[in-house]
C-alpha cells in the first residue's frame, strides 16, 4: 500500500516528465534513451526511487502507451 500511496502521488510529476522528455526528444525509437533520462532525474532527486523503481517503470510504460494509443502527447 505504501508504494501505490507514493505512485499515486508521483503520477502528476510523471506525466509532466515523461511529455517534457517526449517534447525534447520527439523521435520514435528513443524509447529506451528517454526512459534511462526519466529514471536518471527521478534518481537525482528522490533518494528512495530504486525501491520503487520496477513500479515506477511500469507506470511509465502504461503512460506512454495510453498517451501513444490516444495521441495525447500534445496537451
Amino acid at each position: 500500500m505504501k508504494t501505490f500511496s507514493l505512485i499515486v502521488q508521483l503520477i502528476p510529476s510523471l506525466i509532466t516528465l515523461v511529455r517534457d522528455i517526449e517534447g525534447a526528444i520527439p523521435q520514435s525509437g528513443q524509447g529506451a534513451a528517454k526512459l534511462a533520462a526519466v529514471r536518471g532525474i527521478l534518481e537525482a532527486t528522490y533518494e528512495g526511487i530504486a525501491e520503487v523503481w520496477p513500479a515506477v517503470e511500469k507506470v511509465i510504460s502504461t503512460l506512454v502507451t495510453l498517451f501513444n494509443t490516444t495521441g495525447q502527447w500534445r496537451g
